[in-house]
């Protein structure tokens, strides 16, 4: 994964094949980022960086926001839950364009958001749905047979 970070916070957080993660400034946020990706992986608490979340709109920014609150660590909801949640009931799939432009992978959880009937839905992250199963089943979430969640 590779981190990028200002002074205020923590600006994206991407999948990547580099090995180096150069950073000029906000290193600070890049070793809070750091620490809490290996606790991610490892299945413990750290406290997640500070977000720099200049650029967003405030539709973004709510949405993103609220996924962070409703949706911890085994948990999911869907996209019209959280567009319902966010003030926006009826506005899943601008929910769903919000998560495919998510800058902060696995910090905000966008893989946690699956469509409604319990399928995975899609992933922008490296790897795309493959990855998105592979980290909600990293959090505990079971599939069917058909791949879908069993919620």
């Amino acid at each position: 994964m590779v981190a990028v970070a200002s002074e205020r916070g923590l600006t994206s957080l991407g999948w990547s094949d580099a090995q180096e993660n150069d950073c000029m400034t906000g290193k600070n946020h890049i070793e809070d980022t750091r620490v809490w990706v290996g606790a991610f992986f490892e299945q413990r608490f750290a406290p997640p960086p500070k977000l720099d979340r200049s650029g967003l709109t405030a539709f973004q920014d709510r949405v993103l926001g609220t996924l962070s609150e409703i949706a911890p660590f085994g948990r999911v909801v869907s996209y019209g839950g959280l567009a319902s949640a966010s003030g926006s009931s009826g506005a899943s799939r601008a929910v769903g364009s919000v998560m495919a432009g998510n800058p902060w992978a696995l910090v905000v959880p966008c893989h946690r958001v699956v469509r409604s009937d319990g399928g995975v839905g899609d992933y922008s992250g490296c790897g795309g749905r493959v990855s998105k199963m592979w980290l909600l089943d990293h959090e505990g979430n079971r599939f069917d047979s058909e791949q879908r969640l069993i919620i």
